[in-house]
């Protein structure tokens, strides 16, 4: 089965356990580092919200007409789950006087992103940009973020320096989680494979790269180490930091970052191909 195919035969299974006041549309919505992903928004007749799940992961080639049949349960029930909650956890959207305090950024690849920045609010930080986005309240939908787009900024009639001012002001009050590469794996059950790397992120290790735009971070790890360090970008979820006494040497960190990502890192979670340097001197990153 073709990928063509599996879109058009789901949407055709979902539509038919669907009743009349229900309404499915395919949709394909253009994600970070310019990955596209297929999914369906749905919509009820007297609800403002359209949830959409998207279904890329699910499909393969040799998949049988009963497991499309349960994915097509699945993605309904999904769907329809998304309208169960209270009106007031909407209002936290719709307000952004409200939705203020879910405001965060995080940090993404520039040069990947050309089209995608054309529809968002966002500031260049070194060689990547800063994008904002809000946490959706738990009874929504658990777990789950929106990206911040231009059409939000003029539903909600505020400027980007509002947006930054509350990205900031709660990306401040958020602990960080800083922690040795000896620590983390022991604590996972493994054998450390490496000596004085950090990993820097958030508590939620979700978006956590962008922890670093934050002076009093940079600041603190330059403590830690007390002396310059190199800054790898692991993922836009976390970052690895490595001494500078310990490295092997700029050039070699590249490489093996490089590598890292054509080999372990999803491509829409890809950060950089290159490393940076914390100066404690100058206070400055380059």
């Amino acid at each position: 089965m073709t990928y063509e195919s599996y879109l058009l035969y789901l949407e055709q299974k979902i539509q038919e356990r669907m009743s009349q006041e229900e309404e499915v549309k395919s949709v394909r919505v253009l994600k970070n580092n310019s990955v596209e992903l297929d999914g369906f928004s749905y919509y009820v007749e007297g609800h403002r919200e359209r949830p959409t799940v998207y279904v890329n992961d699910y499909y393969r080639e040799d998949l049988t007409k009963e497991e499309l049949e349960v994915i097509a349960d699945r993605v309904l029930k999904t769907l329809r789950e998304c309208q169960m909650f209270k009106s007031q956890s909407l209002e936290q959207i719709l307000d952004f006087g409200k939705l203020k305090q879910r405001i965060f950024c995080r940090l993404i690849s520039r040069e990947r992103n050309e089209e995608l920045l054309k529809e968002v609010p966002w500031i260049p930080w070194m060689d990547l940009a800063a994008v904002f986005y809000f946490r959706i309240p738990e009874e929504m939908m658990k777990h789950a973020t929106a990206l911040i787009r231009r059409g939000h900024m003029e539903y909600w009639k505020v400027t980007l320096e509002e947006l930054c001012k509350a990205a900031a002001g709660n990306m401040a009050e958020e602990p960080v989680f800083f922690e040795s590469i000896e620590e983390f794996m022991e604590c996972a059950g493994f054998e450390p494979v490496s000596r004085g790397m950090y990993i820097l992120s958030n508590l939620r290790k979700e978006y956590g790269a962008a922890v670093f735009m934050d002076p009093g971070v940079q600041r603190m790890c330059w403590e830690t180490f007390g002396e310059d360090f190199y800054v790898i970008p692991s993922s836009i979820h976390e970052l690895l930091l490595l001494p500078k006494s310990l490295s092997f040497g700029r050039a070699d960190l590249d490489q093996l970052i490089q590598e890292v990502n054509a080999t372990c890192v999803s491509p829409e979670e890809y950060l950089s191909s290159h490393a940076y340097l914390y100066s404690g001197e100058t206070g400055v990153l380059t």
